[in-house]
């Protein structure tokens, strides 16, 4: 990995959400922090991530059936 010039990164709804569903922020912060090092060494990074649903289901209300 150490010799990849381009790295995909998966990170799932879990490690970008707190316990109580909202974002966690912090962690977000040291997320970036990291593949913001990982481009300025020369890497092309791919970041995907399915935290998009998690962020939805706490804006969008959904009916309980």
């Amino acid at each position: 990995m150490l010799n990849s010039k381009l790295l995909v990164i998966k990170i799932g709804s879990n490690v970008l959400t707190q316990e109580n569903g909202l974002p966690d922020l912090i962690r977000m912060e040291e997320l970036v922090n990291q593949i913001q090092r990982l481009i300025k060494s020369g890497k092309k990074v791919v970041l995907v991530s399915s935290g998009a649903v998690a962020f939805g289901r706490q804006a969008i209300p959904f009916p309980k059936n």
